[in-house]
């Protein structure tokens, strides 16, 4: 360097750029780090942690015709008796054999076609890398079937410091906790416009659940559905970031004008006539998770989703 030309560096002040190679290593993403979440263990069916696994002495079977073979159809269509009741029907005992389409929990569809993504506001969530059409089993819902009790304790313990919780309604009295263990279903986002539903299934003498497309969806879309849980008495309520066009503000929150309806609809139910009831269309008569007054069908994301001190 010329002389004295160090005394002229350090006397000029000048913005500092980052070498051109690093810039465009930054901006393709290669430098930053992505952000995983919380690892967990994925297990294929539930775990049932203080009591044994009920078997169905007596499976339900339905009466549907074997398709002929080559026909391209599959039995156990939309008139199945086994399906009309939400039961699945074992692959043993079915008339339809091999050709039943009422097997899906059973199938253990892969979830290749799904991807865990993160949404910024709303923490991670799930997307579908393909098509889905309507009524398919998007994912089950797995974890350890608990009781209430042994809920609330590990609330208390083992979960006191968690951030993240995810707890659904099994059946009165129980829990599914896919917190350690479960699969990829926890992080499906609510939505005020739900692509899709939760739907609870008997098999072999215990439940399944499952999130089910309520329509058609493309690929690259993200999965939700509404969580529709009553909040405990003097909790504050978690603000919604669905983005929505009908977003009702805070999760589990109804409209008075769905609440009218849904008044209306309760009227009208317990009016029906027991031919009226028989004759109702499976549309009408699907199981639908709803809301819950306890542990409720709550995947209660303290921070992880919809929450703004997690931001």
């Amino acid at each position: 360097l010329p002389i004295n030309y160090g005394a002229v560096l350090m006397s000029n002040r000048m913005d500092f750029h980052l070498p051109f190679d690093i810039m465009q290593a930054w901006e393709a993403g290669l430098l930053r780090k992505k952000i995983q979440p919380e690892p967990f263990v994925k297990i294929r069916s539930n775990i049932f942690v203080e009591r044994k696994r009920r078997t169905e002495t007596s499976p339900m079977v339905c009466h549907c015709t074997p398709p002929p073979k080559g026909a391209g159809r599959v039995g156990c269509g939309e008139d199945c008796y086994n399906r009309v009741m939400f039961y699945e029907c074992i692959s043993a005992h079915c008339p339809c054999g091999d050709q039943c389409s009422n097997q899906r929990f059973q199938r253990k569809h892969s979830e290749g076609h799904l991807e865990v993504i993160w949404t910024k506001e709303r923490g991670f969530g799930i997307q579908t890398v393909e098509p889905i059409k309507k009524g398919s089993l998007v994912i089950e819902y797995r974890g350890e079937v608990i009781s209430q009790i042994e809920c609330h304790r590990r609330m208390e313990t083992i979960y006191k410091n968690n951030k993240n919780f995810y707890f659904l309604e099994y059946e009165k009295g129980e829990v599914v906790d896919a917190c350690q263990k479960g699969t990829n279903a926890r992080f499906v986002n609510h939505s005020c416009s739900p692509n899709s539903q939760i739907e609870k299934w008997f098999l072999n003498g215990e439940m399944s659940i499952g999130i089910f497309a309520s329509q058609d969806i493309p690929a690259g879309s993200e999965i939700s559905y509404d969580y529709n849980f009553s909040s405990f008495s003097g909790a504050q309520k978690q603000k919604c970031r669905c983005g929505a066009p009908n977003c009702r503000g805070f999760i589990g929150e109804r409209s008075s004008k769905s609440k009218e309806t849904g008044s209306t609809a309760n009227a009208q139910a317990s009016g029906r006539t027991a031919k009226n009831v028989d004759g109702r269309k499976r549309k009408a008569g699907r199981r639908k998770v709803g809301a819950f007054d306890e542990v409720s069908f709550a995947r209660v994301e303290m921070a992880r989703c919809l929450v703004a001190t997690d931001l």
